[in-house]
This record gives C-alpha cells, structure tokens and sequence, in this order.
C-alpha cells in the first residue's frame, strides 16, 4: 500500500460509521480500532462488520433491546448503501476534496440522521420537518411527550433529586448535556413486554443522535430539514458535487481530451493496430506531463495510471501492467465508484494471471469489491476479522479469476506482435483422471502424485490417491509397509476424508459404499489438525462428511479418534449437528418451500456454492455467474436434468439411509458437547440447530437437546428472515411451521407462561 496520504473527496464507509458512533455515544467503545481504520482509506470488511456490531448493535441490544439494535443498524446498512450508488452514480475527478466534504457534511449527513431518526420520529406521530420548526432540540421533545405518560409519571414522581435534575439537564434547550447510554439504560425498568421502557429509551438515543448531529456537530443543516424532503435532498446533494466538478474541471480541459482520446484507442475487445499502440502511447505522455504538471493532489491522475496499465498489458508486459493498477486503484477510491469497479475489476484479473500472483494486492481489490457490492467476502471456515495478516484468496480463486483473462483481454485485442499472457493455472475445470495414470510404488510409500490430466491437477500422496479411488487392496498394502495417514494433498483433501466418502448418501454419483478403505485408514493415529482440516474451495472436512453418510458408527469412530464436534464445514458454514438435522428434512414428506429456493439460488449462499462447485463451468465474476444461473433457469433441458438429479439424490439418500439415522447421529453429537445454539446463515440469519429441530417438529431430538447437560439454551434466542429483515422468535417458527408437537414439548416442560418470553 502506497505510503502517500491521498485526501479523497468521498469519505470512507469506516468515516460514516465512526460519525454515527460519536451520535449515538458509542465511539469510545472501540475508539481505537474505528480511529485506526479511519486512517486508511481501505478496510478489511470482516474487521468492518464487526465494527458495526461493536459500535451499534451490541450496545443498543445491551441498552434497550435487540429489536431496537436491529433497526438502527438495518438503518445505518441503509444509508450506506445509499451513499455507495452515489459514489457510482456522481463521479468527483476533479473536484477539491475538502469543498466535496463539506457538501457531503452538510447534505449527506442530514439527510443520513433524518432517515436513521425516522423509525422513532413517525413512532411519535410528528415528522423531522415538525422537530426542525419547534426551536427545541429533540430529546427535549421526546421527555416533553413521555412526561405526559403516567408510567413515566409514577417512575417521574419516585426519582430521586439528582435523576430528577439529570432530565432537566436534558431537557435544556441547548443540548448542553448529551446523556451517556449507560444513563438512558439505568432510566425506570428493562425493556419487556408489556411495559412502555423499551419505546422511551429508544427515543431517548435517537434523539441524542439527532441532537448531536443538529445541535453539536457543526456541519449538518437543519434547514435543509425545514425546506427539502429526504429525496429532494439527494437531489440537491448531488447537484452540489456536480458543482464542485465543474469549478475544478477548468484546469483539466486539455487533460480531458487526451485521456477521451486515449480511451477510445485503448477499449478493452476492441482489435487494435501498430499505429492505435504508438498514437496511443504518444497520447499518454502528453497526458502524463500535463497532469502532473496541474494534478499535485492526485484528483485525477488515477486515469494515466490506469490507461497506461491497459497499454503495457496490451503490448503484453504484464508485470508493469499490474504495477500501473495498483496506483491507479489507490488513486480512484472513494473518488469514482464507476471507474473504480472498473479498475478493481480489470487489475483483479490481471494480476490473477500472473505466474506469481501479488496476493497482498489482490486481497485488497477484493476487499474493496465486497464493500462497493459487487463481490461477497470470501466463503469458509476460518473467518477472524482481526488476524494481523488478513484472510488469503485461494489458489482455486486465482485460477477462476485467471480463467477469465481470455474473454476480458482478448487476443485479438492486443497489440501486434505482443506477447499475450499464457495461463499459468491450470487447475480449473474438473478433475480429469487417466485409469493408470498412477502407479503404486510400495518402495517409496509416501511419493506424492500429480493426480489430473489436461493441465488440471493436484498432488497427492499415493495413500491419500487410492482412497480416492476405492482401492481397499492397495491402501491395505501402503498402510502395512507404513505409508502416513496424515499427509494433506494441494487441496488439503486427507485419505480419511476421501476414504469418509465413499460411504456419503448424497453424492452425485454416489461412490462404491464399501466402508473397508474407512475401517483399515481409520485404524491408524491420526492427527487432531488433520482430522480438522477443511479443503479448499468446497471446504469439506472429514467428520462433516461422515454426518452424510447416515451411519453413526463412521461419525462416533472420528469423534473417537479426535474430530472436533463443532468444527464448521462446507460453503455454509455449517456445524456437523446442524448438517445432521438439515438432512432429516431429506426423509420428510413435507411441501418444499420452492418460492424460498428459488431465491436461496440468488442469495450469497447459492452464489457462494456455485462458484465452489461448478468446477469452473460456470463464471467466476459475481454479474456474470448470476446471468448464467439465469440464463441456465429459462433453459428446459437444463431444468430436465436439475430435476432428475434432485430426485436421483433423493431416491439415493432414502436408499442408504434414514431419518432415524440422522436423529441418532445428532443425538450423539449433542452428548458430545455439540452446540444447540450455534448461529448458521442460511435463508435465515442466526439460525441455530435448535431452531431447525423446531422447524422440523422433531419433537423427540428437540427434548433430547433440552434434557442434554453443558448446553445452555436461550429460549429468547431469535434469528432474522433475510428477506424481510424481521426478527423471528422460537414460538413464530413453531407457528409457521405448525410444529404441533415440539409446541407440546415446550409446554409440558416449562408450562404455558414460557411462550410469553419466547415472543
């Protein structure tokens, strides 16, 4: 990363989070992780996300209720998307950062708090117009109406002479006094049902936001408030960045033509000639003099940069190509959203491609992709927002974003005589294995394999190679002459996991079923690490895989041997209990919700599996791979074979197993300490193994998990359905689903009143 500090006329998502923290009287919570992000204008989005949990949710959840904490922050995630689409929409080359920022201030913020504020604003019967016109600052509105409740009355006349003193304080008309939210939580009772504590105290933070913004920031403009509705203030925010790029464009006059002029030489699939390189090039040191002649503070140099990436890649010099990128995307963030997702999209490409990808660079054009909205963060297991070195990309992930390059940078498009990039990854697509390709070498037991043909492979060691091919003879004989159980292959697959495999019930084609490779690997020690190591791409680890397998002597056996119980695996992020109860559903005759399946192929998750498991068939790009699924969805035949492979897997699965298999084997991992309440994302945020017991109306699993020791159940515990963004409670989900008997379960074990807390 450049150690050259560039003053952006946008400001970083981490900046608005931080203001937003300030009104809400959080900051110091975490001050100096928000102090140190906001120094950088990149920032990891894992580390982002826990920010926001940090400095809105989990405080409000502790200070009112996790209603409120979720509003506020679906509120904020709101605002923030707002901001992105006119960081796209209104490009600022050009413009003076600091004179951008304070329109910014003073339109996006008031804007950004009226809409934060709105919730509890309409909640009150008033609007943020009345508020503005009052000439009172809005916590001494909101205490004037609780004043006139009598439950605030009575809790008013008990209150002893320095409460009583502490809201006049806030009812001051000056906003002298911003109250702490420890103050706001310790005002009457806690929020619950039937009381009114939960409404007040969340009025009481929204309007010590507003008031911090309105009355203490010095920025924002409550006459705004008074005179423009909150799309008519968009509309005249982005009139007046439009005006801060009209006063500094004058001195980029020339530099504006040359840069048109080299972009029209230069498109990317366009076939280009000898003369488009030279006039090109000639083009580009006159743009490169005259900017950095007039552009000392980098307001839009970014586009030499870029637009000398896109020549040397072109004459084929790829390594200088990507060296351009990287300064042209330091210099284009939070300045032009729509170049920018160009540039990450066209340098992530690049440098994918070379023989030795810089993975610090790409991880950093990933990073940015995931907060601008057109790449997810990475899928796995091992996510820990804080890590000094942040997540990696795959090498998998390199390839499919390399596998790209052909049709992004076409060859005819490069210059004549230039040299194009050869793919230097050759490990996409399937798998492709010669029959005897690989021969046994008892002399040498562990000699690694290069296992795949047509350039696509992996290595491997011979033991970990025959049990992926149900060789029960051969491992028998590499195992008596010593041959090691725990060597990982490229992919991180071990013989247990494949040797686990053979024996799953929901393959697609099933393996042999044969359980010997299993009995005569699981026989020996293996390492603890080994045993939890989850692969590459589809993230599949050995005791995951032995869940589907439907037989609880395979799971018992790797518990046995040192697999941890709750260690997550697969694209979802799953545990292996929650896996366990999922496939019961398998063995249910109930009505799919095809409506939700449907989506589920559009959400995160099913974008997330089908870059995993399309081995390269379908495209890596988020835009692309949607369109393709889309595309895959109007096509009959298509939908034809989706439909026999579902119902073979069915077929399949009531074969070789049953439900009572998969109650067994979840009731074994729960006596083992297995997490009822660990939180899944599917179709569901926070979706816990419990709560899908519930949803199955297991009634006989779902008292086995209350009766389990070492598990502490939270009968408050909710999840949020994704699409609606409401919160639902364990009780709504036996309603929905009609889980008659799991509602029978609760009620003789705790009684009737228990649903009054679980609603």
């Amino acid at each position: 990363m450049t150690k050259e500090t560039i003053i952006t006329p946008y400001y970083s998502l981490q900046h608005i989070l931080r203001e937003f923290s300030k009104g809400l009287g959080t900051q110091k919570i975490a001050g100096t992780k928000i102090r140190d992000a906001c120094n950088k204008s990149e920032i990891n989005p894992f580390h982002f996300e826990a920010l926001k949990q940090e400095l809105i949710h989990k405080p409000l959840t502790k200070y009112v209720n996790i209603h409120f904490a979720d509003h506020i922050l679906e509120q904020f995630e709101f605002i923030c998307e707002c901001y992105l689409n006119l960081y796209k929409e209104v490009p600022l080359d050009a413009a003076n950062a600091e004179e951008s920022q304070k329109v910014l201030d003073q339109y996006f913020f008031t804007f950004a708090v009226v809409e934060v504020c709105s919730g509890s604003i309409e909640g009150m019967g008033v609007s943020a117009r009345d508020i503005a016109n009052s000439g009172k600052t809005f916590m001494a509105l909101v205490l004037e109406q609780c004043s006139k409740s009598f439950e605030w009355q009575v809790f008013y006349h008990k209150s002893s002479d320095s409460q009583k003193e502490r809201i006049r304080a806030w009812s001051s008309q000056s906003a002298a006094e911003l109250p702490e939210l420890s103050s706001i939580a310790s005002l009457g009772e806690k929020s619950k049902l039937g009381n009114s504590w939960g409404t007040y105290k969340a009025r009481l933070i929204t309007a010590r936001l507003w008031d911090y913004f309105f009355e203490r920031s010095g920025y924002t403009d409550l006459n705004l408030v008074k005179h423009l509705l909150a799309n008519e203030c968009l509309e005249d925010l982005a009139k007046r960045l439009i005006e801060t790029v009209t006063k500094g464009s004058k001195k980029f006059e020339a530099a504006a033509k040359l840069a048109s002029r080299v972009y029209s030489l230069l498109r990317l699939r366009k076939a280009k000639s000898s003369q488009d390189k030279e006039q090109s090039l000639a083009l580009l040191i006159e743009l490169k003099e005259e900017l950095f002649a007039i552009d000392t503070r980098k307001e839009s140099t970014y586009y030499y940069h870029w637009m000398i990436a896109r020549h040397k890649l072109h004459s084929g010099f790829l390594e200088d190509a990507i060296n351009e990128y990287i300064t042209a995307f330091e210099q284009v963030i939070y300045r032009n959203g729509e170049n920018a997702e160009k540039i990450i999209r066209e340098a992530l490409i690049a440098a994918c491609r070379s023989p030795k990808p810089k993975k610090s660079f790409i991880n950093r054009l990933r990073r940015m992709a995931v907060l601008m909205k057109i790449d997810f963060m990475p899928s796995g297991v091992d996510k820990n927002e804080f890590k000094a070195k942040p997540e990696e990309i795959e090498k998998w992930e390199i390839a499919a974003y390399s596998n790209l390059f052909d049709s992004f940078f076409s060859k005819n498009s490069f210059f004549p005589d230039a040299i194009y990039p050869v793919e230097p990854h050759k490990n996409t697509g399937p798998l492709i294995i010669a029959d005897k390709a690989n021969c046994l070498d008892l002399t040498d037991p562990n000699k690694i394999f290069s296992v795949g043909e047509a350039g696509n492979n992996k290595k491997m060691s011979q033991l970990t190679y025959f049990s992926m091919r149900e060789k029960d003879d051969v491992v028998a004989q590499l195992l008596e002459v010593g041959a090691d159980v725990n060597i990982l292959s490229s992919s991180n697959e071990s013989a247990i996991l494949l040797a686990v495999q053979s024996l799953q019930v929901n393959l697609l084609p099933l393996n042999s079923m044969r359980d010997q490779n299993f009995k005569l690997i699981s026989a020996k020690t293996h390492k603890k690490s080994v045993l939890n190591t989850v692969t590459n791409k589809r993230k599949l680890s050995p005791l995951g895989c032995a869940v589907q397998t439907g037989r609880v002597d395979v799971v018992e056996k790797l518990i046995d041997m040192g697999a941890t119980v709750d260690r997550r695996h697969d694209v979802g992020n799953e545990t292996p209990l929650f896996t366990a109860i999922g496939l019961i559903a398998k063995h249910l005759k109930r009505q799919e919700d095809h409506t939700l399946n449907g989506w589920m192929k559009y959400s995160e998750l099913g974008l997330q599996s089908a870059r995993a498991y399309s081995s390269g068939m379908l495209p890596y790009d988020l835009k692309q791979l949607g369109e393709a699924i889309s595309n895959q969805d109007e096509d009959e035949v298509y939908k034809q074979m989706e439909d026999y492979c579902i119902n073979t897997q069915k077929s399949n699965i009531s074969k070789y197993s049953t439900a009572d298999n998969f109650r067994d084997i979840a009731k074994l991992l729960i006596s083992h300490g297995s997490s009822l309440m660990a939180k899944h994302d599917t179709g569901m945020l926070g979706y816990t193994p419990l709560m899908l017991a519930i949803e199955l109306n297991e009634a006989e699993l779902v008292k086995f998990m209350l009766d389990s020791r070492g598990n502490e159940i939270d009968l408050k515990d909710t999840c949020v359905d994704s699409r609606t963004k409401q919160r639902v409670s364990m009780l709504r989900l036996m309603r929905y689903w009609q889980s008659k008997d799991v509602y029978n379960v609760f009620s003789e074990r705790f009684g009737e009143d228990i649903f009054n807390i679980m609603l």
